[in-house]
């Protein structure tokens, strides 16, 4: 009996401590629809841009928008251990900021239905400490619509 009652409070304890992933370990073909948003350390508001991006074997595209920069792009993409590395194709003019481009690196959290990829920077320099710089995040919050 006490063999039966360890046997039963060991394999209690071990499905409690077994907690499912919530992400997956994969970047899901498809397209998704959601917001750039871009933070920045000095303004209390976060600016939001919509965006659509379709993900097929490797490739990326984003649905244009008429009125917005950059208006669109497209290129190829690899995933590993949660990093992104996106390159964008397109040519582009010079006005306006270039990290609102789905190009470079990026960390992925992914639901399979929710997707989140966060621009990395190189790690800062050291600057002189009288100095401060404001910090700005680029982050794609998305959804899978098929």
């Amino acid at each position: 009996m006490k063999a039966q009652i360890c046997i039963f409070l060991f394999a209690l304890i071990l499905s409690l401590g077994c907690k499912k992933p919530t992400t997956v370990d994969v970047l899901l073909d498809g397209n998704y629809t959601g917001v750039l948003v871009i933070t920045n350390s000095v303004k209390s508001v976060p600016v939001t841009r919509p965006i659509s991006v379709s993900l097929k074997d490797g490739k990326f595209n984003i649905v244009p928008s008429a009125d917005l920069k950059p208006s669109g792009g497209k290129g190829t993409y690899t995933f590993k251990n949660g990093i992104g590395y996106f390159t964008d194709e397109d040519i582009w003019t010079a006005d306006f900021d270039w990290n609102m481009i789905l190009n470079g690196e990026y960390n992925i959290r992914s639901s399979g239905v929710d997707l989140t990829l966060r621009k990395r920077f190189n790690a800062k320099t050291d600057f002189s400490p009288a100095t401060s710089y404001a910090t700005i995040d680029y982050e794609y919050i998305l959804k899978r619509t098929n």
